[in-house]
């Protein structure tokens, strides 16, 4: 991927002519947007050059926009910005959109009135050359297509054009835009199916204008067809179009994990860009849609939507948004259209063959056409896939870099079946041609861990010797798995399905001869009947989380949660297990040995009242122990497991409200990883936590009692220093929303492999000296803290990439350090504070890339801004 440029728009204009009515509503309006403007504000006396800065920021924008007034010629900066502007043009791909403030285009290009005036003021001192190109540059702006404002124009106020303007540059940037494949091939002519099903004026592969009515479109088909790669492009297509826009989904799968009020949060966190209120309920979220959604105009995409009920408890009714409002569905079905008033369907079928062979050879080899020695194979194997696009991707990545024929024929043979087995058949073939430990790590994501920061499950893989690094890298390639922005495991549904019935086929009548059991009923008679195997790897219980949601489920279900528990006799012969999910569930006697090969005991919800001598457990391989959502408290009985836990690398407690101070920490801990997220009432850090000597991430957002970081209890300045150079190997902590945290111990620069902190929401008002020790620090994020002055401490740290103190209140007046020692700084977030200047030394930032200003209301003209 390309780097992103340091400005996406390059402004151009004469500052007495426009800059108070127009221009700084136009920068401020691009900014709102997410959009990087630059603003050139020097004029160059006689004689100068164009400054070096000007021409790079020209040069690495994707947009110009010269805002031409009556005398935008006068300027002599301003005429040869556009002679730059017009080189960059025909040199490549950069897009002038220039702006005609109350003049006549025609009078541009003919040099006409205030313009000529203007090239003939400036013969008295420039040379006949240069006034030639600049009368060529004029004659050349005038004939682009643009926007005219002025009387006789159809645009006659500021703030329509503005928007028009920022809607057209979103659309060229592609803003908001949703990640689809690659190579997507083949989908012209659908898309301009779709746009007239959904009433967008669709013109040269742009989407103009759209019809002020609200719209529900379908996208159906078969599994494995292209339905969800197709909506996201729609999407991206249209969503300049809307005030706010969100995607759910796959809705199938998230309403087997989520209650629908999660969605709903979602849904009204996209809308209202990240500002949400706090809802109890289904029915507050929903009254919330309909009394704040009806005045905007949204863009809604839903994947794989199972019915109409789905849909209508998520967003309610369509007339709750707003005029303008699109609706796109994806689903295997289209039966339930009919219960939507006003929904149109439109039919994916698959791909012809010549686009589907384009595809295929995108991922067999890397190119758009196949290798001549493999033509006709891979028109065979197109042909035999069904020309489904899920299909052709697996294999086309199973069979990249492969030159043995035989190989090919096999694959052939394989998909030669039903065709309504093909994408089935098509899986099966590239899960063949994945290794050993590939196949495992891919059936364990399906059956347990879709969502799961990968870096969790890896520990387990390594305890196993899958190589998880390698093999996880490995189904990334071939397109078994995707990794999201949080480092989040992602599948295709189809996958998912695929490999849970993988397992279940490995014996279909008997559930205790498959390797995972991840079904609920199976796996509880498993333990109630004491019918474990060896052949079990992984068990997971799922009683629900106790919502109202889940409670109804649960009563339909005949699921009792009261008193389960179960005991050594119904874990007999799990000798293999290695992943244990007993969710609320209570276990209790002399296990022995039966589960010393666990590797990960997922126990969230466990037992608040627990007697350790009631359990004797051999947690001799333990590397991971998940008790979130418990009620746990300090002085929990069931502590003592970690004494067991000699190889513990990760503990999590998220959402542990109960927990008022951590556990004693055994000494020779090698914990790696604490996750303290969401634990609302800690308050107090165990003196013991200095024994976690290998401690490389800390997660302790929402902690919103912990007022000190440690509280010791009194402990003297040398004793707080020992605590934290304990913890030397520590590359994140994070302290986001532990609101009662107004310090930090000066002991922190002791950190010394410190990579990444997060203050955020927290009380903390200056950071102390000792940061300046923090050589390894590569982001800082203290948003939303009451800091008064940019912190000086810092600006030693070489290695520091991003700086975000948005939202600093307290963090007023000039900033007066030399931040231009930051060397490798590339984004500086200072939105929503009331700085009044920046530095001239900002220039000296080579690496800058995303300068963050906006709602800083007491700011004077910002510098010209380097040319990075």
């Amino acid at each position: 991927m390309s780097r992103r440029p340091s400005y996406e728009v390059f402004l151009s204009f004469r500052g007495p002519d426009t800059r108070k009515d127009f221009v700084d509503c136009l920068c401020t309006s691009l900014t709102d947007a997410g959009i990087c403007v630059f603003m050139d504000e020097e004029e160059l006396e006689s004689g100068e050059e164009i400054h070096a800065q000007l021409i790079q920021a020209i040069r690495e924008s994707k947009i110009s926009i010269p805002v031409i007034s009556k005398e935008y010629g006068s300027s002599k900066s301003c005429l040869m910005e556009l002679e730059e502007m017009l080189k960059c043009k025909h040199n490549g791909s950069h897009i002038i959109i220039p702006i005609f403030y109350y003049v006549d285009p025609s009078d541009v290009r003919n040099c006409r009135g205030s313009f000529g005036r203007s090239l003939q003021g400036h013969k008295r001192n420039i040379d006949g050359k240069v006034i030639d190109y600049w009368k060529s540059a004029l004659r050349r702006i005038g004939w682009l297509k643009g926007h005219h404002l002025g009387k006789t124009s159809k645009v006659s106020r500021h703030g329509k054009l503005i928007k028009q303007i920022v809607h057209q540059v979103l659309e060229k940037l592609k803003k908001k835009d949703l990640i689809v494949p690659k190579n997507l091939v083949g989908v012209d002519s659908y898309v301009q199916n779709i746009m007239a099903k959904l009433k967008v004026d669709y013109r040269n592969g742009q989407a103009v204008n759209i019809a002020p009515t609200r719209d529900i479109v379908l996208i159906h088909g078969i599994a494995g067809v292209g339905k969800t790669a197709l909506a996201k492009h729609v999407y991206n297509q249209i969503h300049h179009l809307f005030d706010a826009c969100s995607f759910l989904g796959p809705i199938r799968a998230e309403m087997k994990h989520h209650d629908v009020l999660f969605l709903q949060k979602k849904l009204i966190s996209d809308v209202h860009k990240g500002n949400v209120q706090k809802f109890y309920c289904s029915d507050n979220a929903l009254t919330h849609i309909q009394n704040r959604f009806l005045t905007m105009k949204i863009l809604l995409l839903l994947d794989d939507v199972e019915d109409h009920e789905q849909l209508i408890a998520i967003v309610g009714e369509l007339d709750w948004l707003g005029p303008g409002s699109r609706v796109i569905l994806t689903s295997q079905r289209q039966d339930f259209l009919k219960y939507i008033n006003g929904a149109v369907s439109f039919v994916l079928e698959p791909m012809v063959q010549h686009v589907a062979l384009k595809l295929f050879c995108w991922h067999a080899f890397r190119s758009d056409s196949p290798l001549e020695e493999f033509k006709q194979r891979s028109t065979d194997i197109v042909a035999a896939t069904g020309r489904l696009p899920l299909a052709l991707e697996l294999v086309g990545s199973s069979l990249f870099q492969e030159k043995s024929d035989g190989v090919w024929k096999d694959t052939l043979n394989a998909l030669k079946v039903d065709p309504h087995k093909r994408v089935e058949a098509a899986l099966e073939k590239s899960f063949t041609s994945l290794d050993w430990n590939e196949q495992q790590i891919f059936l364990d994501i399906a059956c347990f861990f879709i969502g799961k920061d990968k870096r969790i499950p890896s520990y387990m893989w390594e305890n196993c010797e899958y190589s998880p690094s390698t093999s996880i890298r490995a189904l990334h390639a071939r397109s078994f798995v995707e990794i999201g922005e949080d480092k989040e495991l992602c599948m295709h549904e189809i996958l998912k399905n695929f490999g849970q019935k993988k397992v279940k086929n490995e014996n279909r009548n008997e559930p205790c001869k498959r390797s995972r059991l991840c079904i609920h009923e199976d796996a509880l008679n498993v333990l109630k009947n004491s019918k474990g195997t060896k052949k079990v790897k992984a068990l997971g219980l799922e009683f629900g989380d106790g919502s109202k949601e889940n409670i109804r489920y649960l009563q339909k279900k005949e699921k009792k949660r009261e008193n389960i528990r179960f005991g050594c006799d119904h874990f007999k012969g799990l000798k293999n297990l290695r992943f244990l999910k007993l969710d609320q569930a209570d276990i209790q006697g002399n296990f022995g040995d039966c589960l010393s090969s666990l590797s990960w005991l997922d126990w969230r919800g466990c037992p608040k009242s627990f007697d350790e001598r009631l359990l004797d457990l051999n947690l001799q391989n333990l590397v991971i122990l998940d008790l979130s959502g418990s009620q746990v408290e300090e002085d929990w009985g069931g502590w003592g497991l970690l004494k067991r836990a000699i190889q513990l690398k990760v503990l999590k407690l998220t959402g542990c409200v109960q927990l008022m101070a951590t556990p004693k920490f055994p000494a020779l801990m090698e914990l790696e990883r604490l996750i303290l997220e969401g634990c609302s009432k800690l308050a107090v850090i165990h003196r013991s936590f200095r024994n976690l000597k290998k401690l490389i991430s800390l997660n302790m957002k929402g902690c919103s009692f912990l007022n000190e970081l440690p509280d010791l209890d009194g402990s003297d300045i040398h004793k707080l220093s020992e605590f934290i150079e304990s913890l030397k190997e520590l590359k994140t902590l994070s302290l986001k929303n532990c609101r009662g945290l107004s310090y930090l111990p000066d002991g922190i620069g002791k950190l010394r492999s410190l990579q990444s902190l997060d203050l955020s929401h927290t009380g903390i008002q200056k950071l102390p000296p000792s940061v300046k020790d923090l050589k390894a620090m590569t982001v800082l994020t203290m948003r939303d803290t009451f800091i008064h002055e940019f912190p000086k401490a810092i600006l030693n740290l070489e290695k520091l990439e991003e700086i975000d103190l948005s939202s600093c209140q307290k963090l007023e007046g000039k900033i007066n350090c030399e931040i231009g020692t930051l060397s490798s700084l590339a984004i500086l977030k200072l939105s929503d504070t009331r700085i009044s200047s920046l530095p001239r030394c900002i220039f000296r930032l080579s690496c800058l890339r995303e300068l963050h200003i906006l709602g800083c209301s007491n700011l004077e003209s910002p510098l010209t801004l380097p040319p990075s």
